[in-house]
């Protein structure tokens, strides 16, 4: 009989030393590397200044990839009230919105006579095209430009906000 209560005494010390074992190996992995990140989501910038023959500036375009920036939502020009078009369910499968519905994941927006900033997603491309327009459309400048960004929020870990530039874009007379 002692046999039997040591046995069970030395299996009872056995486990115990297997849980110490596992609680702190377990314990080791629950300070790794492992970082708990806020919800994601941020807006990156890049800076523009114009120089040289600004008067006949209507925006500031940011080019990627073929895709090219919109000039940022601003006040309605009118006072017309903004026509809403409501979809019924079955109307879903049929719908094809016009091309004035697609929208640029590119934002540019007028800080002051001579500064500009563009506003992108998560994104942080190398290089963009940048052009000053008319209010006709006409490329008043055009240059290519290497982006070099600088993170300017969040952490190295879970990433953050970016900025850009600024990046001068010179008009000429």
């Amino acid at each position: 009989m002692a046999n039997a209560g040591s046995k069970s005494r030395d299996v009872g010390l056995v486990s115990i030393g297997a849980a110490l074992i596992a609680i702190v190996a377990l314990a080791g992995c629950s300070t790794s590397s492992y970082v708990n990140c806020p919800a994601i989501g941020w807006g990156n910038t890049v800076a523009v200044t114009l120089d040289g023959a600004i008067g006949e500036v209507s925006t500031v375009q940011m080019c990627i990839d073929d895709q090219c920036s919109i000039p940022a939502l601003g006040e309605p020009a009118t006072d017309e009230p903004v026509q809403v078009e409501t979809l019924r369910p079955q109307d879903r499968e049929t719908y094809t919105p016009s091309p004035s519905a697609w929208e640029s994941p590119y934002f540019a927006s007028q800080v002051d006579d001579h500064s500009w900033e563009i506003a992108l997603t998560m994104e942080v491309p190398e290089n963009a095209t940048l052009r000053a327009l008319s209010a006709n459309e006409d490329i008043l400048a055009e240059k290519g430009v290497a982006l070099v960004w600088v993170r300017v929020g969040g952490s190295e870990q879970c990433g953050g906000p970016s900025e850009a530039g600024p990046v001068t874009l010179t008009i000429a007379s």
